[in-house]
């Protein structure tokens, strides 16, 4: 049976708990995955910077348009990270276009995963003069597009830190050692890995223990920091050369201050409560046990994403449907890169309890 995305309409903030249509569901969607989004502490951030700057800086940073709230953001993404600096524009959206437009040399090659974030695809598409894909599930791929027109020039490789419909993580050590040898960049949007893996939600990067000037991020705040816009944690350096020649970053707008007064906060918070990592890691491999003793195919990975893509008996959209009338929005998607048919993609937050994880298991066991 195929099936059609149900449209859903929130009334209320996001969290384990959301509205629709004046009643409350469990919610296993989304990307707040440190139970961010609905927190009172990222209101009251951005009520404040709204009281104190207004909304709009109205002009792009290149001329007038950062303000002092841009660069306090700035320095609590780098604090977070480690970096010394941080780059922070519009949306994450623009992550990747961001870091090519400002780091590519003129005889770079740029190798992309097939199944890349369209967003990567489109800056690929958009700032590389010479490119080619590669299958993630077969590394060799790379290794023998490499060989057979790679150049002398360097390699760049860009990819996405978590797929965000199957959770798998880019093998960065693998690609790395394919790498070696050669002049390289790995550029990682790390959108849902940021906040979410590694040591303390450091990320990809962090997860598999990797320290290397040759890997670079970008990632995005609206998804487990709860607010909005896109950055880039960086060494003053880099920083700098982005701000330079990256004409996406010159040519853009910043985020409104509101926005940036709620991230503030959302690092504040995040600072505070350490244990949200250790409580979203947790969920993660609860939701991932709870699936797969139900007998459904699970991928193994660390991230708080649980693609179903075979429901047995069910089609995917028919047992998010019957899960909605039991009070549990699980969403059916057709997001672009999910499989014909669709997909429920499950997410769990670190504001997940084991009773509402539990209760997601029990009324998918009844239903199979």
């Amino acid at each position: 049976m195929k099936g059609k995305a149900r449209e859903i309409i929130l009334e209320g903030p996001v969290g384990p708990e959301v509205s629709v249509g004046g009643k409350r569901f469990l919610y296993f969607g989304g990307t707040d995955y440190l139970s961010m989004a609905g927190r009172e502490e990222l209101r009251r951030g951005a009520i404040r910077a709204l009281e104190r700057f207004g909304v709009s800086s109205s002009a792009a940073r290149s001329s007038s348009g950062t303000l002092s709230i841009h660069l306090e953001l700035e320095s609590k993404v780098a604090a977070f990270a480690g970096t010394g600096a941080a780059v922070n524009y519009s949306s994450g959206y623009l992550g990747m276009a961001v870091l090519l437009s400002g780091m590519l040399e003129p005889g770079d090659t740029v190798a992309v995963h097939r199944d890349a974030h369209a967003s990567i695809k489109d800056a690929v598409r958009a700032w590389a003069a010479d490119y080619f894909e590669f299958e993630l599930d077969d590394l060799e791929s790379l290794a023998r597009k490499l060989e057979k027109g790679g150049g002398d020039g360097r390699v760049v490789v860009a990819g996405e830190g978590v797929s965000p419909l199957s959770g798998r993580v880019f093998p960065l050590p693998e690609v790395l050692s394919l790498l070696n040898g050669r002049e390289h960049l790995v550029l990682i949007d790390d959108a849902h890995g940021f906040g979410v893996l590694g040591q303390n939600g450091l990320g990809t990067a962090s997860h598999y223990g990797v320290e290397s000037k040759s890997v670079i991020s970008c990632a995005t705040l609206s998804k487990a920091f709860g607010s909005f816009s896109g950055v880039v944690p960086a060494t003053a350096a880099l920083a700098r050369k982005i701000r330079k020649k990256s004409v996406v970053y010159q040519c853009s707008s910043p985020p409104p201050a509101p926005i940036c007064g709620a991230a503030i906060a959302a690092f504040d918070y995040v600072e505070a409560h350490p244990e949200l990592f250790v409580r979203l890691a947790e969920n993660s491999r609860m939701l991932r046990r709870t699936i797969s003793a139900l007998g459904l195919d699970v991928p193994d990975s660390p991230a708080p994403i649980v693609p179903l893509f075979d429901c047995g008996s069910l089609a995917p959209s028919l047992l998010s449907d019957r899960l909605f009338d039991r009070g549990i929005l699980a969403p059916f998607t057709q997001y672009p890169g999910s499989p014909r048919g669709g997909m429920i993609r499950l997410a769990v937050t670190a504001g997940h309890t084991t009773g509402q994880i539990e209760r997601l298991g029990a009324e998918i066991g009844k239903l199979l």
